[in-house]
């Protein structure tokens, strides 16, 4: 997989999907060598959210043997620029506010784009522009300060629940907790009906 090739893919997914709609949908895509599966994730709120979500997005990978996963997701943001080389690079989100005041000073309702491979994650971020009368999603302007390639070992906190998305499966004849974790959650409905065999779209 071309991964330049394929964050654009999914920034023009991400956007399509979005465009028209009062909320951007947050959703995930597992990509196999031949398919992609589309899973529409609940919430992400908390972080017992997150925990479980990144339980159903690794069990997926490893099913499909996929060798990456990208996430599509809305978030507020107050990053407008990147630090200062040698400063740290601060959190990227903060949690969606319904009287977050929409000016140069207040949080950006963005868009975010993530690409995970086994090596790298490709981050881009994106204004939502809203139509002022029916706050309905008609544009998007890039945030360049969010528009960062990592490697795994390097990638922001934020990312963190995403953090064991490739890691090894246990030697044959071992079986651990997680792994009774994982088999149970590829049988839940959501995850069950995306890969078997609802197909979404291609990306290769």
């Amino acid at each position: 997989m071309n991964q330049s090739m394929a964050i654009d893919d999914l920034v023009s997914v991400a956007q399509a999907e979005a465009m028209g709609e009062l909320d951007a949908p947050m959703m995930a895509i597992v990509l196999s060598s031949d398919q992609s599966y589309d899973l529409p994730i609940n919430s992400l709120e908390t972080d017992a959210d997150k925990a479980r979500w990144g339980l159903i997005l690794r069990a997926a990978r490893e099913h499909v043997e996929a060798d990456a996963v990208a996430v599509l997701y809305p978030a507020w943001t107050t990053i407008r620029r990147k630090p200062a080389e040698g400063q740290p690079e601060p959190e990227q989100e903060v949690a969606a506010d319904d009287d977050a005041q929409d000016d140069d000073n207040g949080p950006i309702d963005t868009l975010f784009v993530q690409l995970h491979t086994r090596d790298r994650i490709y981050w881009r971020g994106f204004e939502q522009i809203r139509d002022p009368r029916h706050q309905r999603i008609i544009g998007f302007r890039r945030i360049k300060a969010l528009s960062t390639d990592y490697d795994r070992d390097n990638a922001p906190s934020v990312a963190s629940w995403l953090s064991t998305l490739f890691e090894p499966l246990p030697d044959e004849g071992e079986e651990t907790d997680v792994d009774r974790e994982l088999a149970d959650l590829l049988e839940e409905p959501e995850v069950s009906a995306a890969l078997y065999p609802r197909q979404m779209r291609s990306l290769h």
